[in-house]
């Protein structure tokens, strides 16, 4: 089970799924509600992991599946070699 907390311009979503794709896309948000830059922390038991995503690569993972399922990935490669 993957817990992400994304923190953006005052805001905190918080979302728990199978997968972090899942996770990712159950947050909804879509990429004209992304006003600044955040901080997704992605959790799995005792792992976590957080990353600094800029405006422009946030807008572009809530407005495009194809960008949200790599970032899921590769968020899912650096939780796991933590």
């Amino acid at each position: 089970m993957y817990k992400i907390t994304l923190q953006t311009a005052g805001k905190e979503y918080i979302e728990s799924a199978e997968t972090i794709d899942l996770v990712l896309e159950g947050l909804g948000l879509e990429w004209h509600d992304i006003k600044a830059k955040g901080i997704i922390k992605v959790e799995n038991g005792k792992q976590s992991y957080e990353h600094l995503f800029y405006l422009k690569q946030l807008r572009r993972i809530f407005g495009n599946k194809l960008t949200r399922g790599l970032w899921a990935k590769r968020l899912q490669i650096l939780l796991e070699a933590k």
